[in-house]
């Protein structure tokens, strides 16, 4: 005799994932929120929107009441009545598509062994004896052993890849989801391991562009036109919210700080890893001053108060000075700053026919 061992799985695409869902016997909750079993992040699905309940030879969903709805075959499924599904059909949950595709093995049972009566065996010898007294024998004749059973062997169907009639490509899980079927070939290897993150104000499935289609393409049964046109606005929308609010790029207060480089290059200032980020936006909103007086020992002062968090002690009239130097003191002990960088910003900032001393605590 045969037996056969149903394993519900479920081939599951939405947005930046595509996997195979295994369900285990028992309930499996389907939601937003991440104490579910199956987790879709997407603002048309409910906290808990939707369940499984799985047993070994059939698959119940119900919706649990879920704002937008759960579809199967494109109709809408009617809050906490049990569907029980077939293979093929389709599950619509928000922006994800889940096809069920029982995998069905066949498994032979195994075969009772014939094990002789060994007990009516033993009982003959004594009726043998209340009968008649046995004929004497030189030795007791040995009870055949019992025969040892034949080994049981179990045959089961061998595995076959799914081939999905809908063409997607098998990525790894999701945390939070079952392990996936293991694919005929290793899957390629995806650019980012983190999710996918709309830029803020976007959707996954509305578009302002639809406002600009006729309104044959309005319905709302038709779900591809929106979410392609959403594809494509997730894309241009944030180069022209650059484009619209560059003026907040040319402004150190609230540039991005990979800009403030190419800002600093405006006043031929450049930025190595000592600086952080105060530091080059402080220095950056002065630059205009601290430019137009270069060479002064105001703007050296101003420079390296900035770079090291005190004021120097610039001495440039000291009659005990040779001609044409100056001494910068240091409020810190060397140890404590980047005498390198200190340097360098002295000799870009005072005048090219003079040297200096730089001086710092003891």
């Amino acid at each position: 005799m045969t037996q056969q061992i149903i394993t519900h799985r479920f081939q599951i695409r939405g947005p930046q994932l595509s996997f195979t869902f295994t369900a285990s016997e028992g309930k499996t909750a389907i939601g937003r929120h991440s104490d579910n079993n199956l987790v879709f992040t997407h603002p048309l699905v409910s906290r808990s929107h939707a369940q499984l309940i799985c047993t070994a030879d059939s698959c119940t969903l119900i919706d649990l009441g879920s704002t937008h709805g759960t579809f199967v075959n494109q109709e809408r499924l009617e809050a906490n009545a049990p569907l029980r599904l077939v293979a093929g059909m389709v599950v619509e949950i928000g922006a994800f598509r889940m096809v069920y595709d029982p995998e069905v093995t066949v498994v032979d049972e195994p075969e009772k062994p014939d094990i002789p009566e060994v007990a009516a065996a033993d009982e003959e010898p004594e009726t043998a004896v209340a009968e008649t007294p046995p004929p004497p024998l030189p030795t007791a004749p040995v009870a055949p052993a019992a025969p040892v059973p034949p080994p049981v062997t179990t045959s089961r169907a061998p595995d076959t890849d799914y081939v999905d009639t809908v063409p997607f490509t098998p990525v790894s899980a999701p945390p939070g989801f079952g392990p996936p079927r293991p694919p005929a070939s290793p899957p390629p290897t995806p650019a980012s391991n983190g999710h996918f993150h709309l830029p803020p104000g976007l959707s996954l499935v509305e578009s302002r562009y639809l406002q600009y289609l006729p309104d044959i393409y309005w319905d709302k049964e038709n779900t591809f036109i929106p979410r392609f046109l959403a594809l494509l606005e997730s894309i241009l929308a944030p180069i022209e919210w650059n484009i619209d609010n560059f003026y907040l790029f040319l402004d150190p207060r609230t540039a991005p700080l990979s800009f403030l480089p190419w800002l600093a290059n405006w006043f031929e200032i450049t930025f190595d890893g000592s600086w952080d980020e105060a530091q080059m936006r402080t220095l950056l909103q002065e630059a205009h001053q601290i430019y137009r007086l270069r060479g002064t020992s105001w703007a050296l002062s101003r420079v390296l108060e900035i770079y090291t968090g005190v004021k120097p002690e610039i001495d440039d009239t000291n009659k005990n000075l040779a001609a044409y130097t100056f001494s910068v003191h240091i409020p810190l002990r060397e140890r404590q700053v980047n005498r390198a960088m200190i340097e360098h910003i002295i000799d870009v900032n005072k005048p090219a026919h003079t040297s200096y001393t730089l001086i710092f605590k003891e």
